[in-house]
């Protein structure tokens, strides 16, 4: 919540959510930057990452890997989270932005949020038995896997090159589902409608101009 609205009311009347990927600055970075610390409740009780700390949840940097039962995490916690509240700063300003040229009904006045608070000292490692771990429940994402995929589209880090969605170098072939495909809408189960519906009516012009076709 910012402002008494729900964020995807603020990313959506202000045209965030319709950003195409070639209107952003840096679309590489901006498909992988961390994600804004901004999650709520319907009593708009902020569950972010001080709130968890607070209730004595302890915050770790990505998993690394597990050895001799011993959980092994980044370093790196306090730069992605600064990179976080860098990126919903920014995001709050267009907000303000949007709706100081535009006739609304919001009344809250603009704020911000406290910074991202991280250990000068941060868990790097848990050992899991010392520790009377027992169980563990990955809630971590998803990363792609496309080891399966026997067509040479990847670049040097594996990742499918595409042009919005259009598979480079393989003709008839494309991808959905990509963070930041097409618009910013893209990155949410929302936007799959319109990026299939678009890449579909490229798929008929491609399967009509194909001398297969005739």
């Amino acid at each position: 919540m910012y402002r008494g609205r729900d964020i995807f009311w603020w990313m959506d009347a202000a045209g965030v959510l319709d950003e195409r990927d070639d209107e952003v600055d840096d679309v590489v970075r901006a498909r992988h930057v961390p994600s804004p610390q901004l999650i709520g409740t319907p009593e708009r009780r902020s569950i972010d990452l001080n709130t968890l700390s607070e209730i004595g949840v302890r915050i770790v940097g990505r998993l690394g890997s597990i050895r001799d039962g011993v959980a092994l995490f980044s370093g790196g916690l306090a730069n992605t989270c600064r990179l976080a509240d860098l990126k919903m700063n920014r995001l709050l300003g267009r907000f303000d932005d949007w709706a100081a040229g535009n006739e609304t009904d919001v009344r809250e006045a603009p704020h911000r949020f406290e910074p991202t608070s991280v250990s000068a000292d941060p868990i790097v490692e848990i050992d899991l038995r010392r520790q009377g771990i027992a169980t563990i429940v990955w809630a971590t994402g998803y990363r792609p896997d496309y080891s399966w995929l026997d067509v040479p589209v990847l670049d040097r880090k594996g990742r499918i090159r595409h042009d919005r969605g259009i598979v480079r170098d393989a003709p008839g072939m494309y991808l959905l589902g990509e963070n930041l495909l097409r618009t910013r809408r893209s990155s949410y189960i929302g936007g799959a409608a319109r990026d299939s519906s678009a890449l579909a009516d490229h798929l008929e012009d491609f399967l009509r101009d194909s001398p297969a076709a005739h």
